[in-house]
């Protein structure tokens, strides 16, 4: 683990230019089960909830805030709220241990959003099953009437605050045309209304510079988040040398602090918005990619020092567009 928090290191440049809003994304948490396992049988099948303990540590020592997806009925297995039973191979003792967990780590640090449903098939919302054939929900959602899309992210959202986790808005599983964000935006932030009560949410669906406005009706606002910089996926496999680690971690800042993506968003002077996947932190048990964002977070932090502003995803949404 990295020793110091941001802002304390005596090489850091304070006074070299303005604040730079900084958000971490991570997708695809859910209870216990690898996202990637549902469709590949070269990961492992589960994600422990200690290494979710291990990496929200961590965020906290290192003052890192963002996104974090919690996927509420991850592959139609069960939904998190233990409603059609418990997740196979774990109690419900361990299942509220790890709703407890996101609780505490991440919450405070974190907007935390539903992705969808399932991230997989369609759930039927109605019968509460898994309608286990194509098409999946990125492909069916966006063809769907705007009642329908608010009906399934009201769902998605309401398993979540059943419980016990309140959401701030929205992610979207893999594709939904970015050319309908409006709609998605407008559902997105109706069933928040619906559920939670919410006027103002973040959606991350597409990429860009900065967060904008996607949905405003209504007094209802919609914002998408747009991260900037990439995720290391292949590390999801696991099979990564020490080299490759540094390799990467000079990808997005170099130990210089030179060079790399996270620098030339800086350099254009708006703000650093970066993804990554449970799956590909975890690393099938060797959590090289984990390492990867420990050694660019310590240099981000060695070469810009309180020059750093670690944002939640709707607090950097109300930087770039504050609700009316």
């Amino acid at each position: 683990m990295f020793a110091g928090i941001l802002g304390l290191c005596p090489t850091a440049r304070a006074d070299d230019g303005p604040k730079i809003p900084v958000c971490m994304i991570v997708d695809d948490p859910a209870p216990f089960i690898n996202m990637r396992s549902v469709k590949d049988t070269n990961v492992c099948r589960e994600i422990p909830t200690s290494f979710y303990v291990e990496f929200g540590q961590w965020a906290k020592q290192n003052g890192v805030k963002g996104k974090f997806s919690v996927v509420p009925c991850i592959g139609g297995i069960k939904p998190i709220d233990g409603s059609l039973g418990e997740f196979p191979g774990h109690t419900r003792e361990e299942r509220l241990a790890w709703i407890a967990m996101i609780k505490e780590l991440f919450t405070p640090r974190f907007t935390i959003t539903p992705e969808v449903i399932t991230h997989w098939h369609v759930w039927d919302i109605a019968a509460k099953k898994l309608n286990a054939s194509p098409p999946m929900e990125n492909d069916w959602l966006h063809t769907q009437p705007l009642a329908t899309q608010t009906a399934y992210i009201a769902e998605a959202m309401r398993m979540l605050k059943s419980a016990g986790i309140e959401a701030g808005g929205l992610t979207m599983c893999w594709f939904y045309p970015k050319e309908k964000n409006v709609a998605l935006g407008e559902a997105a932030v109706r069933a928040a209304k619906k559920v939670l009560g919410l006027k103002y949410v973040m959606v991350f669906n597409d990429t860009g510079d900065q967060p904008g406005v996607i949905y405003h009706g209504d007094g209802l606002t919609a914002v998408s988040l747009r991260p900037n910089v990439t995720d290391v996926y292949d590390h999801t496999f696991g099979k990564k040398t020490e080299q490759d680690i540094l390799r990467d971690a000079d990808r997005y800042i170099t130990a210089d602090g030179r060079h790399g993506l996270f620098v030339e968003q800086i350099r254009k002077g708006k703000c650093l918005v970066f993804y990554t996947h449970a799956q590909t932190l975890y690393s099938n048990g060797t959590k090289s990619g984990f390492r990867v964002f420990q050694l660019a977070v310590e240099r981000l932090r060695q070469h810009y020092g309180s020059r750093i502003e670690w944002m939640t995803g709707l607090e950097i949404c109300h930087k770039f567009c504050p609700p009316h």
